[in-house]
């Protein structure tokens, strides 16, 4: 199908593109890569009449990193470049594996961070890693701006908490602690390698004797938003990590899942993926 008909506008500064948002309200959509809401557009999912193009923006398209203040990310940058980046593979390795997974090459070369963010879909292979690592993202309108958790940003599927005249700027992850590891497993269908069935992503910081000092769990594809399974992490907490009571944990994350569709397969797959996420992690932080 041909896409509908719409104006592209291309503002310059972050300023003029709030202003056109605020301009157009509900009839504008920004693009970014384009490789989801083209694809919405085409089957009339999405009818904008305004796309707000954001490619143009200098300094949107940037992997900084400070040992104190972490790293930071531009909503601009795409899923190859996150996936490749040396510091993101040595430091927040769950990022850069998880940003591998999405999609073909050229979805990866196209797709960007801010747009897997804000298209906000449950599946979006990069939010339950970025909640795991602690992220904030900055959102920003033509007067001021605002830092949230991102774990905050999301409130349905499609559905975020941006206003309508903001913009997701920037993603901000604080370093991770010593002896921290972390995984990102996921259960797709054949033949749709980019679309999460089921996906699970853990951090783990671990202290003396083995025991969880800290630790994360994320679900993607579980729940109509990402979904940390705050049970489960209380159960690991302060505790050795022994077999019996990661199973304990992963049974819980299972019961902590709300699938819309296929209930009982998508929680046992919670299950066994969050003890595959959590074991993993805990060898990456056994690591000197």
């Amino acid at each position: 199908m041909s896409l509908p008909r719409f104006e592209y506008l291309a503002p310059g500064t972050v300023r003029e593109a709030c202003e056109l948002l605020s301009q157009h309200k509900g009839r504008v959509k920004i693009i970014a890569g384009g490789t989801d809401l083209l694809v919405r557009m085409k089957n009339r999912e999405a009818n904008p009449l305004y796309l707000v193009g954001i490619s143009h923006i200098e300094k949107m398209n940037y992997i900084h990193y400070n040992a104190v203040t972490g790293l930071r990310i531009g909503a601009m940058t795409t899923h190859e470049s996150i996936a490749n980046s040396p510091i993101v593979r040595e430091k927040f390795a769950i990022l850069a594996l998880a940003a591998a997974e999405i999609g073909s090459p050229q979805i990866r070369n196209r797709g960007t961070v801010g747009g897997n963010l804000c298209n906000a879909l449950p599946s979006a292979d990069t939010a339950s890693p970025l909640i795991a690592l602690r992220a904030t993202v900055k959102l920003v309108n033509s007067k001021q701006e605002r830092m949230i958790d991102l774990e905050k940003l999301f409130t349905g599927p499609g559905e975020t908490v941006l206003r309508d005249d903001e913009l997701l700027t920037e993603i901000q992850v604080p370093s991770p602690l010593p002896h921290t590891g972390g995984a990102y497993l996921k259960l797709y269908s054949r033949g749709a390698v980019d679309i999460a069935t089921v996906g699970v992503a853990v951090m783990l910081t671990l202290g003396r004797n083995e025991t969880c000092d800290h630790i994360r769990i994320v679900l993607a594809a579980a729940a109509p938003t990402p979904l940390r399974a705050k049970e489960a992490e209380e159960i690991m907490m302060g505790k050795k990590m022994e077999e019996e009571i990661v199973e304990k944990a992963a049974q819980v994350a299972a019961e902590e899942a709300k699938p819309r569709s296929t209930p009982e397969y998508k929680r046992e797959m919670v299950r066994v993926l969050t003890v595959g996420a959590i074991m993993q992690s805990l060898e990456q932080a056994k690591q000197p």
